[in-house]
């Protein structure tokens, strides 16, 4: 499908790292897989679509209408989404940030085994709430919140009214290292959507992607 004046997307995918020193940083298991496939989906479906991708995440499949962008710590994902959502219209965050980074930042070199080490940490600046704080009427963010699947519905409402989004893919934990997903999304209007349970991640982006302007209400 080809759009005319088609929308631009702007998609997040994969881990954060922050660094304690030249080789070692502090980061989780997401591999980007969904994200990237998010995108892949979006761009097949019409739209501009640049992707931001974690340094340690799968591949990217080309297409003409995707530009990926490597990011690697949550500062220099800030920058970069401070830098390209202006030109975008819609934000899929599906990257997994990092809550906390060393406050006194990378140590040059590489720390030696026996060396005594206490790693401080400091709250990572919440990047989504300052995107939605600052979007314009013509822009849309769809975030993700992932949980226990007993906390989910809860932790998802949560998260819709705190940082003000438009709407949250609400996935238990086992996503991350699972091939299929159940996701149900949480609108700020109120609405729930949710696809068939256990598909296959190409499956889910391309349901989000057919259903996304019925959950960011685009017109």
């Amino acid at each position: 499908m080809s759009r005319v004046n088609p929308i631009r997307i702007l998609i997040t995918a994969g881990a954060t790292q922050e660094h304690i020193d030249s080789v070692r940083f502090i980061g989780n298991r997401s591999s980007g897989q969904l994200g990237a496939t998010l995108a892949l989906s979006s761009a097949i479906h019409g739209y501009e679509v640049t992707l931001l991708l974690g340094a340690n995440s799968v591949k990217q499949t080309a297409h003409p209408r995707l530009i990926t962008v490597p990011f690697s710590s949550t500062r220099d994902l800030q920058a970069k989404l401070l830098e390209l959502w202006p030109t975008h219209q819609v934000l899929i965050m599906a990257a997994a940030v990092a809550d906390f980074t060393p406050i006194s930042g990378q140590i040059e070199g590489k720390i030696r085994r026996g060396d005594s080490l206490q790693l401080d940490l400091i709250p990572t600046d919440d990047l989504v709430s300052g995107l939605a704080s600052n979007a314009r009427e013509d822009q849309r963010i769809l975030a993700f919140a992932l949980d226990q699947i007993d906390n989910l519905p809860a932790s998802a409402l949560e998260k819709l009214d705190r940082k003000k989004v438009d709407a949250i893919v609400a996935n238990p934990l086992a996503t991350m290292d699972a091939n299929t997903i159940s996701a149900e999304i949480y609108c700020k209007d109120g609405r729930r959507l949710a696809p068939a349970p256990d598909l296959q991640k190409p499956e889910f982006a391309n349901w989000l992607i057919e259903h996304l302007d019925e959950i960011l209400t685009i017109t």
